[in-house]
């Protein structure tokens, strides 16, 4: 029986013995449709009769249904951050091509080289992490972290309370006050001094009281202060002598082909060069955070060198551990 008849039995559903086949080792069954294939149980074949084909059919033709999370490890391996919160990203490839011509110009040939990848999305979130591989710095906990602050306050009696103990040179706490005006602008402009006088005010930071010149402003005189305050928070600084990160990342997606079969899909950059360009948009609008890596050759430390600018694995949703 040859390989046509047993793809017709196939069919018709009188499964034969793949024995029963006679052919040519060298044959290659290329004439046969694809939808023949597809309907075939190709585990019955002998994958020399599929030329290598066995496995190119087994693999899903899907759309991308939903983008999952991107996780970032350093070169050696340590995870660094999630950005779990994705709105989009794209994978861009590019490579360049330059003809080769002959006689009247005609097209001999064409010369391909330099294949690129950048990787670029946006988070709906502003991730720490990400900042970090954007600037190369490193963020720091800090117990007392020096936040400027300035706010309006109304003198009562002679005297104010700030919000917050203001910090800095001895006598020296508050940095600028000012007396309003009535339509609110910042007018005359006080100094601070041991004791409270004309055109001087007094400052107590252990209590946070301000302190003015008895009777020269009326109750309910409006000032406007500017200080320094220190808090327990994390702290990053964009240090103007270090530069943006390389990191490997993984992208894992959601998809399903055709008939409903839901897969998992990654890709993994091996070792991706994050751009120090981006924006911090802030407004009436949601701030978002963008980003953008160019995927380098090789791969991170102590594994052997390759080329692979990235490496796209499909799976089955539910699929179980390899033996």
């Amino acid at each position: 029986m040859d390989v046509f008849q047993y793809v017709l039995n196939k069919l018709a559903g009188e499964v034969e013995d793949i024995a029963e086949l006679s052919f040519d080792d060298t044959d290659f069954i290329d004439f046969l449709p694809i939808s023949l294939l597809d309907v075939l149980t190709l585990a019955d074949i002998d994958p020399k009769l599929l030329g290598g084909m066995k496995e190119m059919f087994s693999v899903a033709d899907i759309t991308i249904t939903s983008l999952d999370v991107i996780t970032a490890y350093s070169l050696a391996g340590a995870p660094r951050f999630v950005l779990d919160e994705l709105q989009d990203a794209t994978i861009a490839n590019t490579q360049e091509r330059e003809d080769i011509t002959g006689k009247g110009g005609r097209k001999l040939n064409t010369l391909k080289r330099n294949k690129a990848v950048t990787i670029s999305g946006t988070n709906g979130l502003l991730s720490g992490g990400l900042l970090e591989a954007q600037t190369g710095s490193q963020f720091e906990s800090k117990t007392a972290a020096p936040v400027a602050w300035s706010e309006s306050l109304v003198i009562n009696g002679g005297k104010a309370t700030t919000t917050y103990k203001a910090t800095g040179t001895a006598g020296a706490e508050i940095e600028a006050l000012y007396i309003k005006t009535s339509d609110g602008r910042a007018s005359t402009k006080l100094e601070q001094d041991a004791t409270a006088a004309a055109g001087k005010f007094a400052y107590a930071p252990e209590t946070k009281e301000l302190s003015f010149q008895e009777s020269a402003y009326p109750d309910g005189t409006e000032i406007a202060v500017f200080y320094t305050r220190k808090v327990a928070g994390d702290v990053l600084n964009n240090d103007s002598e270090k530069y943006s990160e390389k990191l490997r990342l993984v992208v894992d997606a959601t998809g399903e082909d055709k008939c409903a079969n839901v897969y998992h899909v990654q890709i993994e950059i091996p070792k991706a060069d994050f751009s120090g360009d981006f924006d911090i948009a802030m407004g009436d609008s949601q701030s978002v955070h963008a980003f953008e890596a160019e995927s380098l050759a090789g791969v991170g430390c102590g594994a052997a060198a390759k080329g692979y600018l990235w490496t796209y694995t499909v799976f089955g949703a539910n699929a179980e551990d390899a033996a």
